[in-house]
């Protein structure tokens, strides 16, 4: 028997989109939770285990793309450039937003309201630092095979 594994490149692909998704339900649930704390003061308790479930999911779900991106995608350094550029666009859209040149021309993603206090944003910056890290590795384990 044959055994198949999937491509690599499409499950970080599925994986980048996945956890940027997870990122952003994750703000948009804490925000409708916030709202109805702020109307009701009945989810205060809640809330704080909400917070708690939340980042453990982020951090599992980081933890699960770094192995991929790291370890199973061997020579795929297309997707590690892609972590790379994402997350550095989404580190840099709020300043980019207000730049007066750039401002006219950027994609207007106000809806989500990126900053730095948003899941998304710590994931874009998760993004960033582990395309660094796979571009790095690779480029490690390069040079020691010559």
């Amino acid at each position: 028997m044959s055994r198949s594994s999937m491509n690599p490149w499409i499950v970080s692909m599925t994986g980048l989109v996945g956890l940027l998704g997870i990122g952003r339900l994750c703000d948009a649930l804490l925000q409708f939770l916030e709202n109805v704390n702020m109307r009701t003061f009945s989810l205060s308790y809640a809330l704080l285990w909400v917070y708690a479930l939340v980042s453990l999911l982020l951090a599992a779900g980081w933890l699960l793309a770094a192995w991929v991106v790291l370890f199973q995608g061997r020579s795929s350094t297309g997707s590690s450039l892609v972590y790379l550029l994402v997350g550095l666009f989404i580190l840099a859209y709020p300043a980019l937003y207000m730049t007066p040149a750039l401002c006219c021309r950027m994609p207007d993603i106000r809806i989500i309201q990126l900053g730095p206090t948003m899941y998304l944003y710590s994931t874009g910056g998760w993004v960033a630092v582990l395309g660094a890290a796979g571009l790095i590795w690779r480029g490690r384990r390069k040079a020691a095979r010559e």
